[in-house]
């Protein structure tokens, strides 16, 4: 708990901690309220509750799900600072073992992920509740369940990736142009090749499957096992960097 608590201290006296949150939450707000105000705007007067209060989620977690990369950036700069400025020296000495810093910093900057992400949910999901009044929708249809926790994962990766990163290259600038490769780069260059399987393994899709934006590729247990393997993974490979 020790170490938890030093890495929060820290977590939450750098500037750039700051910055990357409220970028990232200020921003997906932003988008959120201009996504759902025009898709509501344009929804059949037929709908029922249940489909309204979907289309609400779905809305909400797609402003979530586009606040990644802020939060990743904050990750990498959490690590890759310390790295650049020695800082990381008199951390292992307060605390000798490696494992331990980064799994400290991993749960730290979860905690930060979700935090962010309920940051942008809860107003953009009152807003958009506020927006569908006329259609009655109600609390929380069936599959609402799985796009939340879709898209709050897909937060809690991509800050947890950004953490790997720095850890594994030593420099904000190199982690944050790797997390863009990931992150945006790669999904594109997987719509261009044949049946369009790379996407399959990358955390893009799973989380954009999760949060009903694109067509079922794979069962949801497997876009769980995915999406969650790209924060599982890159820290077991810092770990061994570390």
């Amino acid at each position: 708990m020790s170490s938890i608590a030093a890495e929060w201290i820290k977590l939450r006296t750098l500037r750039s901690t700051w910055w990357a949150l409220g970028v990232g939450v200020l921003v997906a707000l932003a988008l959120t309220v201009l996504g759902a105000s025009t898709v509501i705007a344009r929804w059949d007067p037929g709908r029922t509750g249940d489909q309204a209060a979907m289309g609400v989620v779905v809305a909400v977690y797609v402003g979530v799900v586009l606040a990644q990369l802020p939060f990743g950036m904050m990750g990498a700069m959490t690590i890759s600072g310390e790295y650049t400025s020695g800082m990381i020296d008199a951390t292992l000495v307060a605390t000798p073992s490696r494992g331990r810093v980064l799994a400290a910093k991993a749960v730290v900057l979860s905690g930060a992920a979700v935090a962010g992400s309920l940051l942008i949910a809860v107003p953009g999901y009152l807003y958009g509740r506020f927006l569908a009044a006329e259609f009655h929708p109600s609390l929380l249809p069936a599959g609402a369940l799985t796009v939340i926790a879709g898209g709050t994962l897909m937060i809690v990766v991509a800050t947890l990736l950004g953490l790997s990163l720095g850890v594994i290259l030593r420099n904000g600038a190199v982690a944050t142009a790797a997390l863009v490769t990931i992150v945006l780069v790669l999904p594109f260059a997987g719509l261009v090749l044949p049946g369009g399987w790379v996407n399959r393994f990358l955390p893009g899709y799973p989380a954009l499957q999760l949060i009903e934006q694109v067509p079922d590729i794979m069962p949801t247990w497997a876009a769980f096992t995915v999406l969650a393997g790209w924060a599982v993974v890159p820290l077991l490979a810092a770990w061994r960097r570390a």
